[in-house]
Order: structure tokens, then C-alpha cells, then sequence
């Protein structure tokens, strides 16, 4: 057959594999893996043909490797092979090989072509670790089938059977790397499918073990050398099909080799799997959630089958001599594993299901795969009766830090938590499909926990301040289960605090828990984001929004207990959500807090504070007339809410205000805030900030909050918190008198706001489309009593705040301060406005007419 020929049949039977398949969602991915490599047999072998004429493979045999050579070929996956050769290759043999490769590239099949001899195969130390694994799955494609024999004893007894005690090391070696490497990427919302965790790869070092140790390439063969149970052969086999279905479409998808499995992907994979939405769940969440289960038990069985083998391979071969060391209960560690001394010990000691996890963690040991099965036959033990005498001891087990992530991960593992917490079941592997969360439900859980065990143990500068609260939390026990139960609710859909807070109350019950402690867990858990919530889009110097926080909480352990939860969740969100901004306001909020419940009466401690500033401001001035005039002028909430330098910094601007200097602009960066703080002080005008923000957007500049003071009426203090994507603040400083001239043109009419954000390249995220952020709109008249307070839910977009606040001008809407949080694409705006004489807004209509104009815009 003619090259373009082969060409034309090779594609078009390609296309008929993804045609057969993409019309088949309950596709087998085996068959269509068999059909992509038999389809490419067929291609190179008839290239063969093509070329052979008159040629002799005497000395030649050209072998497929890896993937490939199991038949297990995904749709663009290299097609390895190898041309192995006795003796050296005459001038016909090499023209052939080129012929050969220049063919395959010819037809668009992209080989990885290895040319081998038999003198270096037959010394593998020459061969690295890569080469060598690509030669442990052969198979015969055409040639000299007497030299692809000598091809296949020098593999086995020069690569497989020499080292095999080396070999699985350097398996275990390898995985460990890539664990490092992949660290969480099981359970991130955009995992790799062949080398992350779980993955494909994993697969391939089982299979590998399977075939070099037990020389089998039926991987039920670890079912009968009793490394696996046959439910686990099962539960593997089948995980392993639904992760290559998955790449198969993956693969599809991007029209090449990609095994990133990312957003953009999943939705497409999701419904091309008949994955649709629920009134809990969307269908890609449901799609996600199969594959971290399916990926979580490749990698189970995985570590399973190298802690087996590697135990029976040093117990058999006497490799070193087994210290066998007791540590009580009737356990032992041997290795680095805790056993049991006979296995009906947890049968005598039922409580030992619990105690074993916290004195493995204890000692830094894993539990053998023995023990852990001994445990989960007896999971029957863990009854009614069971939780309430020993669910102290379970609470107990779980707040154990610097242990916790440990005791918690292996009980949720073996299925202990579960016992425990059912619950917890329906967040296990459940995917939050947007760009704000990176982890699943429960991992996410997981993750908060053992930044709380950090808090316990490393030092760090940057969290000193947790760690010292962390430090004087009395009833830890209570936080660890509030920590393990925040996102509880999640699993049933909406309103996931409330819903969080009624079922931590059964569970605390089904523990035996005392009344008053549930009550605090599941307060914790109702108001798991409020602190949160306050911190980042509320005054947090506000006198009565300290007095509205503090309302939901019953005793001063309970505030340490919320600071330290919501630390643990911000961080475990993933990402760079809990940056330096959020973090100084949340530890701000805690401070305010926790001197307004300290304090006898907060409104007297409020006015000590004002008044003492306000005298030191007046001894600083001595006998400046203007300077005394305005601070006797100036809000207490304004003087209690600046420091005295910054109070003082701004009246000495506002002393220089005049008809030619209309506007002086101070820029500093803020160490404190991880922040670049411009203030602005001019004569005040509506419209202001709606200018200012503009040009800020120009500069791709991210406002993070925003506080607006008048002094004696007329001159307005403007202090404005950035950052930009990917740029130090050092950078940002030099760049500030650019800044600077530009705000003074925009501000006096000399340039259009418009127009340069006409001219500014747009940060709208590339894959915004994907995700329908919720737009919303909310007005709060109750936490102030002097603001109407706007929320403003939207997708983030250069210019965002300019329209918003050209909304707020048109209707001559006065903006007091803005708070402003942006989560990748997501933002959510806080204003506190009052109408043109300065009153809240509390009529129904103006408010609705308030939220159309606001919708027009985000």
C-alpha cells in the first residue's frame, strides 16, 4: 500500500475509534485502547512490508514498548518502539531504520524510536531508570523472532532478576517523587490523570511490581500471593478503567496528549458521560467526585501493594535483621510500621480502634496493611452503643495535635470516621466546581486541620499570632471537632452553615457529648464564615460592628476558637485567597473583638481611646488655631479608627490645600498590610472616587479597601489599599508619580476616565465563561446605624468599580468607605453610603431602583 494510502486508512480507522466511542458513553476504555494499538500494528507493519523488499532481518527485531506494547494506547500517546539489533548495523540496515522513522513521522504517528544493541542491554548499568522501565513491557512487532527471543532472556535475566529488592525500592522511590511533586494533586480541583496521584501511572508501577517480583503481567496474581483481597483487585481494576475512560476523552478533547485534566475539560467530559445536574450537585461535580474516589483507591492499593511486598521481600530473604520493639496495648512496630501481637486483640480491647491511630501518629508510624484490615473487619464493633462510651475517646484521638491531620486521615482511610460520622460520607470526594476552592470538600477539612497541628509545632513569624491564641484555646477538643464539621452541610446543598449547625448537634449527641458543648461546636459551625465576613467587607473599627459580631458570641474561648477556625479555612481554601490583606483585617477584627468583650463597657473604653488621641493630636499642634479647629472637627470614629501619625499626616495636608494645589497625594507601601496605600486629599466632589478607581484600573492596579473621611466639610481624606497580579510593591513605588500625575489630570478634567480604560488591556479571567458567577445585590440597614451598607456579588472586570461607582453619582449616592475582596474572578464589594443629605437609605423603591442601575453595570 502506498504511503499517502496508509495515511488516508490509518486516520480514517482512527476516526471510527473516536466516532464508536463518543457515541458510547458506557464506553469500555480497555477496547478502545485495544482497538488504537492493534490499528497501529497494522500501520507499521505494513510499513515494514513496504520497506523489507530484499531486506534481511537476520539481526534486526523491532519491538513496541510500554503503553503501547500492553495494548493499552491512548488516543495520542507515544507509540514507543524499539529496534534491537545483534551485531553491528550495516549501511542496508541503517538506511532501513530511516526509512522506517521517516515514514511513521510521514503519517503523522509522532514515534519515540530507540535503537539498541545487544552489548548494552547486556550491561544495564549503562541503561538509566527511565530506559530500563521502558523496556519491561515488550512485545514482538516484526523481524528476526530468534533475535526479539535473545532481546527477551537478556531483559529477564539481566534487568528484571537482577536487584529485584532495588528495583522496588526505586518503584517506591519513584512514586514518593512524585508525590512531592503531586503532592495534592488527587484531590485539586484540576488533577494530572497520569502522573499525579492516583493516576495512571500509579497503575503502571503495580503492574510493574506484578510482573518483576511475582512474574505475572495478571495482576490477580497479588490476590493469590495475598499482597490484595479480591474486593481490592476489583475495586482497582475497575478504578483503573474509569481513569484511562477519562483520559481517552481528555485526550479527545485537546485534539493531542494532555493529561491535565482542567476546567475547562471536566464540564465536556462530565456530560459526554451522561453526568447531569441534581438539586445538590452539578453533573461535573458529580463526574469529579467519581474520579477522586476512583483515583483515591489506585492510590490506596498502590501503597498497599509496596508496603506488602516490600515487608514479605525483606521477611523472606532475611535482607536485615526485623527489631520487633513493644508499645503497649499489644502492639508492636517493627520497620516503621505499628502492628498488632495477635488479631484478636481490637475483639478484647474494642477502644484499641481508636488508640491505635494516635500512638501510630505519635511515633511517626504507618499502620501496616494487616492491622488496618484487622480493623475494618471489625468495624461492626463501632454500634450505638459503642459511639456513646467511647466518643470521648474518639474527640479525644482527633484533637490530639500536632497529630490530628494523621489520626484523622487514617481513620477516614480504614472507615472509622465513617463509623463515627456518617455524615461525613456525603462531603468525601466532593468537588466544588469553581476557581475559589482547590481542594474537595473533605480534603479541604483535612488540610485546615493540619494547619492547626503547624500551629502546634513550627514556629513561624509570619502566624506567630495564631499560634499564641492557639496556645491559650482551653477546650481544643471542641475545636478540632468544629474544624471537622465547618463544611459538614455541604453535602446537602444550600445554606450549608445552618444546615452544618443542626447536624453537628445529632453528631455531638451520637457522641455523648455534654449539652454545652454542642452548643459552642455548633455555633462555631453556623458562624464558620462570619469573622470571615466581617473582616473583609465591614469597618472593623466600627464601634457598632464590633458590637454586632461580638453578639454571636457567648465567652472570649469561643472568639480564640472562631480566629483560629477561620484562619485554618481561609488557608486550606488553597490558592492565594489568604493573603497578607485578609489575614492583618481578620487578626485587626480579633484584637477590636477581643478588647470589646474584655472591656466592662465598650462604649466608655471606645471614648478613653478618642479622647486620648485627640489630646495628644492637640498637644502635637500646640497652638495652631487651624490645626486645633479641625481635630476638635473630626469624627471619634475617624480618630479612633487612624493612628495618630496618619491623623496628623492628613491635617498637614489639608493645611496645604489651596486654589493652584487642589489635590496632594501622598503613596507609601504598607509592610504591615502587604499593601501599596496612595491617600488623596482634595476638596470633596461627587464622583471622587469613581475618578480615582478609573485610573487605578488603568494601571491594572487591584483596589483592596477604600476608607473616605471629611474634614471641616470641604476636604476630603481618601486613603486607597493596592496591589497588581505578579508585581512587588517596590515596583508599584516606582511607578507612583506616574500614578500621581495621572490622578491629578483625571480629577481635573485634563484626561478622559473613559477613554484609558478604553486603551486598557482587559483582565476579564480567560475562563470566566466557564463558571456563571452568582451577581447579587444586597443592602443591609441594620449592622450601622449610621450607613446604609451595599454588597455587591459580581464578575471581575477592569473598570468594575469605576461603573459601579458612576451608578452611585448618578444617583447621588454618597460612598463613606468600601471594602473590596477579589477571589480569582469572583469580587464582592462592600460600600457604606448614605443618601445627599447624609441620611441611610431606607426606601423600598429608591433601594430597588438603587439595585437595577448596579445590575446594568456588573
Amino acid at each position: 500500500m502506498e504511503l499517502s494510502e496508509l495515511k488516508k486508512y490509518y486516520w480514517s480507522e482512527w476516526e471510527n475509534v473516536k466516532k464508536e466511542q463518543y457515541n458510547n458513553k458506557e464506553f469500555i476504555s480497555w477496547r478502545v485502547l485495544n482497538k488504537l494499538s492493534v490499528l497501529a500494528d497494522n500501520v507499521i507493519k505494513e510499513v515494514i512490508v513496504g520497506l523489507s523488499s530484499g531486506f534481511n532481518f537476520d539481526n534486526i527485531a523491532v519491538i513496541s514498548l510500554g503503553g503501547y506494547a500492553r495494548m493499552e494506547m491512548c488516543p495520542f500517546s507515544d507509540i514507543d518502539i524499539l529496534i534491537f539489533h545483534v551485531g553491528k548495523l550495516n549501511k542496508r540496515s541503517e538506511d532501513f531504520i530511516n526509512s522506517f522513522s521517516s515514514s511513521l513521522w510521514d503519517l503523522g504517528l509522532a514515534p519515540g524510536i530507540q535503537i539498541k544493541s545487544l552489548d548494552e542491554l547486556m550491561e544495564p548499568s549503562n541503561l538509566d531508570e527511565i530506559v530500563r522501565n521502558s523496556l519491561i513491557d515488550n512485545r514482538f512487532l516484526d523481524g528476526s523472532i530468534s533475535v526479539y527471543n535473545m532481546f527477551e532472556s537478556i531483559v529477564k535475566n539481566y534487568i528484571l532478576k537482577r536487584g529485584k529488592y532495588a528495583f522496588l525500592v526505586a518503584k517506591i522511590n519513584d512514586v514518593r517523587k512524585r508525590m512531592k511533586k503531586y503532592r495534592d494533586s488527587i484531590f485539586k480541583i484540576e488533577p494530572n490523570i497520569k502522573d499525579g496521584i492516583g493516576g495512571t501511572r500509579d497503575y503502571n508501577s503495580v503492574y510493574w511490581i506484578n510482573k518483576v517480583l511475582y512474574g505475572s503481567e495478571k495482576l490477580s496474581t497479588l490476590v493469590h500471593e495475598k499482597i490484595i483481597s479480591f474486593d481490592e483487585y476489583d475495586n482497582f481494576i475497575s478504578s483503573v478503567e474509569f481513569i484511562f475512560k477519562v483520559r481517552v476523552r481528555l485526550h479527545y478533547f485537546h485534539n493531542r496528549k494532555n493529561d491535565n485534566l482542567n476546567m475547562e475539560s471536566q464540564k465536556y467530559i462530565a456530560e459526554s458521560l451522561g453526568y447531569s445536574d441534581t438539586s445538590y450537585s452539578l453533573g461535573v461535580e458529580l463526574f469529579l467526585r467519581d474520579y477522586y474516589k476512583a483515583a483515591r483507591i489506585i492510590s490506596d492499593i498502590t501503597h498497599k501493594v509496596f508496603d506488602n511486598t516490600l515487608t514479605n521481600y525483606i521477611v523472606s530473604n532475611s535482607l536485615k535483621k526485623i527489631l520487633i520493639e513493644e508499645l503497649g496495648f499489644g502492639l508492636v512496630k517493627y520497620e516503621n510500621l505499628l502492628s498488632v501481637k495477635n488479631t484478636n486483640l481490637i475483639a478484647e480491647n474494642p477502644s484499641l480502634i481508636i488508640t491505635i491511630y494516635v500512638i501510630a501518629a505519635k511515633n511517626g508510624l504507618k499502620i501496616s496493611s494487616g492491622t488496618s484490615q484487622l480493623i475494618k473487619d471489625n468495624l461492626y464493633l463501632i454500634d450505638e452503643n459503642y459511639l456513646k462510651k467511647y466518643g470521648n475517646v474518639f474527640v479525644k484521638a482527633i484533637s490530639d495535635f500536632p497529630n490530628s491531620f494523621k489520626v484523622i486521615s487514617n481513620m477516614l482511610k480504614d472507615g472509622v470516621l465513617l463509623r463515627f460520622i456518617p455524615e461525613f460520607s456525603d462531603i468525601y470526594c466532593k468537588a466544588q466546581f469553581n476557581t475559589y476552592h482547590h481542594y474537595t470538600v473533605d480534603e479541604h477539612t483535612l488540610i485546615a486541620l493540619k494547619y492547626i497541628d503547624e500551629l502546634a509545632t513550627i514556629f513561624t513569624t509570619r502566624y506567630a499570632n495564631y499560634q499564641k491564641v492557639f496556645g491559650e484555646i482551653e477546650r481544643k477538643d471542641l475545636l478540632a471537632l468544629a474544624v471537622l464539621l465547618h463544611d459538614i452541610g455541604k453535602g446537602q446543598g444550600k445554606n450549608h452553615s445552618e444546615v452544618g449547625a443542626k447536624m453537628s448537634r445529632i453528631i455531638g449527641n451520637r457522641l455523648g457529648m455534654k449539652l454545652d458543648d454542642i452548643d459552642t461546636i455548633a455555633n462555631l459551625v453556623e458562624h464558620h464564615l462570619l469573622m470571615a465576613h466581617i473582616s473583609q467587607r465591614r469597618d472593623i473599627h466600627d464601634f457598632d460592628i464590633i458590637k454586632h459580631f461580638t453578639s454571636f458570641l457567648n465567652n472570649v474561648e469561643e472568639l480564640k476558637m472562631l480566629y483560629i477556625l477561620t484562619y485554618a479555612d481561609s488557608r486550606a481554601t488553597g490558592g492565594n485567597v489568604f493573603n497578607e490583606w485578609k489575614n492583618t483585617l481578620l487578626t485587626e477584627l480579633y484584637h477590636n473583638s477581643l478588647r470589646a468583650m474584655e472591656s466592662e463597657d465598650l462604649l466608655k473604653e471606645f471614648t478613653k481611646i478618642v479622647e486620648t488621641k485627640r489630646a495628644k493630636l492637640l498637644d502635637r499642634v500646640g497652638g495652631n488655631v487651624l490645626l486645633m479647629n479641625i481635630i476638635q472637627s473630626l469624627d471619634d470614629e475617624y480618630i479612633f479608627s487612624n493612628k495618630v501619625t496618619h491623623i496628623f499626616r492628613h491635617m498637614e495636608m489639608a493645611t496645604k490645600l489651596n486654589e493652584e494645589n487642589k489635590q496632594i497625594i501622598h503613596g507609601e507601601i504598607r509592610k504591615d498590610l502587604n499593601c501599596y496605600e496612595i491617600t488623596i486629599c482634595t476638596y470633596d466632589s461627587i464622583g471622587l472616587l469613581k475618578k480615582v478607581s478609573g485610573v487605578f484600573a488603568s494601571f491594572n492596579l487591584n483596589i483592596l479597601g477604600a476608607q473616605i473621611y471629611t474634614l471641616n466639610r470641604s476636604i476630603a481624606i481618601d486613603k486607597i489599599q493596592l496591589v497588581k497580579d505578579n508585581e512587588s510593591l517596590e515596583h508599584i513605588d516606582e511607578k507612583f508619580p506616574f500614578i500621581e500625575g495621572r490622578i491629578k489630570m483625571a480629577l481635573s478634567g485634563k484626561i478622559s476616565v473613559e477613554d484609558l480604560l478604553a486603551k486598557t488591556s482587559s483582565s476579564i479571567y480567560a475562563r470566566k465563561k466557564l463558571f456563571k458567577v452568582n451577581r447579587k445585590v444586597e443592602f443591609d440597614n441594620i449592622t450601622s446605624p449610621l450607613y446604609t451598607i451595599i454588597d455587591i456579588y459580581a464578575e471581575d472586570y477592569v473598570g468594575l468599580l469605576y461603573y459601579i461607582f458612576s451608578v452611585f453619582e448618578k444617583l447621588r449616592i454618597s460612598v463613606q468607605k468600601a471594602k473590596i475582596s477579589t477571589d480569582v474572578n469572583r469580587v464582592v464589594d462592600s460600600f457604606y453610603i448614605t443618601d445627599e443629605s447624609g441620611g441611610k437609605i431606607e426606601d423600598k423603591s429608591f433601594i430597588q431602583r438603587i439595585r437595577d442601575e448596579v445590575f446594568k453595570v456588573i
